[in-house]
């Protein structure tokens, strides 16, 4: 049977830490569920935060022994979307189990993580590069008038943020014409044979652990960072240009902002986007929450492994039963 564990929740909640410490009690692999820090080049803003001794090998950072999988594995120039995750992320998983290894699935990308444990309707159609090119200058009315002439009722079924979406309204357009072979795929795990955990905390403590760590990116070298990829601003995907952190810095160098109207652009976009990924996992019944403020919980995580995957002895721990 196929086994694997699950961490998510929404950014600075420190599901990587915990991955890491995991991964030091079981044989196991990581696989990065992380749509920002899946690019390369995108590493002090998306907070990789690798530690100085890992290296790169092939298609995997090592370090310690340990395998960790789709960081820094897609050029910032290309498009990379869930049929592209799923489809790296099954070839992974299928070598890790030969290894005899569970494999740790860690990231707040919701849909990177259903498409392997539920499936998402339409997702072996791949992205049509050329109806892409196509559809690149449409305005979003355009694409909307596009939309409504091939399939009217997928345009009155969506709502009201998805139709003033372009990437939404060209996927719909892209599904549409594709519509006859369309699929469900099936999930890479069944239910049993997964274990999820969420890691949260009460809002207030997730904005606070934002603010410090958009300060500290900033003096990691942050801006030097924007500015490197900036250099080829107009080479970037769309969804590079998009994600937070880049694209308030890249305002600001373009001139748009000031610095400090960037930062503070820049917090709340992680602020919205954390509520964003909680309300998500929150529609998942099988994830078992952990309140990260709570001591001990690290320990209660590791038990719940141990019944699932009993690959290590029950004296093993995380922590002296201090919490983080």
């Amino acid at each position: 049977m196929k086994k694997a564990l699950f961490i998510v929740g929404p950014t600075a909640v420190g599901k990587t830490n915990l991955a890491f410490k995991i991964s030091q009690k079981i044989p196991s692999a990581l696989i990065s569920a992380d749509s920002v820090q899946v690019y390369k080049g995108l590493d002090i803003i998306s907070g990789k935060d690798l530690p100085k001794d890992v290296k790169f090998v092939s298609d995997h950072y090592e370090i310690n022994a340990l395998y960790i999988y789709l960081l820094s594995a897609v050029s910032p120039f290309e498009p990379f979307s869930v049929y592209d995750f799923a489809k790296k992320a099954e070839k992974i998983l299928d070598k890790i189990h030969e290894d005899k290894k569970i494999p740790i699935i860690v990231g707040g990308a919701g849909f990177y993580v259903n498409s392997l444990i539920k499936g998402i309707e339409t997702l072996k159609i791949p992205p049509d590069t050329q109806l892409r090119q196509k559809l690149l200058n449409f305005s979003v009315e355009k694409l909307q008038e596009e939309l409504k002439k091939i399939n009217s009722s997928k345009f009155e079924s969506m709502n009201i943020s998805d139709i003033n979406n372009p990437r939404r309204l060209v996927r719909a357009i892209e599904v549409s014409f594709f519509e006859g072979r369309a699929r469900t795929n099936r999930p890479y795990f069944k239910q049993n044979e997964v274990l999820m955990i969420g890691l949260t905390a009460d809002m207030n403590t997730i904005r606070e652990k934002i603010r410090e760590r958009v300060e500290k990116r900033i003096r990691q070298g942050a801006l030097a960072e924007a500015k490197s990829l900036f250099a080829d601003y107009e080479k970037l995907s769309d969804q590079v240009k998009s994600l937070s952190g880049y694209r308030q810095l890249f305002d600001y160098l373009l001139g748009k902002i000031s610095f400090e109207e960037a930062k503070v652009r820049w917090i709340k976009s992680e602020i919205h986007l954390a509520k964003k990924q909680i309300t998500w996992f929150k529609r998942n019944e099988d994830i078992i929450w952990f309140d990260i403020e709570n001591k001990g919980f690290k320990d209660k995580i590791l038990r719940l492994i141990f019944a699932k995957f009993p690959t290590v002895p029950l004296s093993s721990r995380l922590d002296n039963g201090t919490g983080q």
